[in-house]
């Protein structure tokens, strides 16, 4: 009689589990809470080697910018070298509006002696 109950007992245990398994596995959301969001990741910064370099760049490279104009580029070209990218409006090489356009496609990489 023990043996026989034991059994009840381990079958109903097994029936109990793969049922709760399988409503798990079928879970479809509907929950009443909403689901938690993650935290918003920033952007990464993009690699510098992926900038052009405004000290190094061919005029091709730099007329491939948006808004810079053949007088820009001849600018850009004439004013080198650069210790910083923001020296382009300070200057007044650029515009500030074209500045802001180009600024986080360009970088100003100290140059080689």
């Amino acid at each position: 009689m023990k043996k026989s109950c034991f059994r009840l007992f381990l079958g109903a245990l097994v029936m109990v589990c793969m049922v709760s398994l399988s409503f798990a596995a079928q879970d479809t959301g509907n929950e009443t809470t909403p689901p938690v969001k993650s935290a918003k990741k920033k952007k990464p910064f993009p690699a510098q080697e992926n900038l052009l370099d405004i000290n190094t760049a061919t005029a091709e490279q730099l007329k491939a910018l948006p808004g810079l104009s053949n007088e820009d580029v001849k600018n850009i070209i004439a004013g080198r070298p650069y210790t910083r990218k923001n020296q382009l409006k300070q200057k007044n090489i650029i515009t500030a509006s074209t500045y802001d356009g180009i600024k986080s496609a360009i970088v100003a990489k100290k140059p080689t002696k």
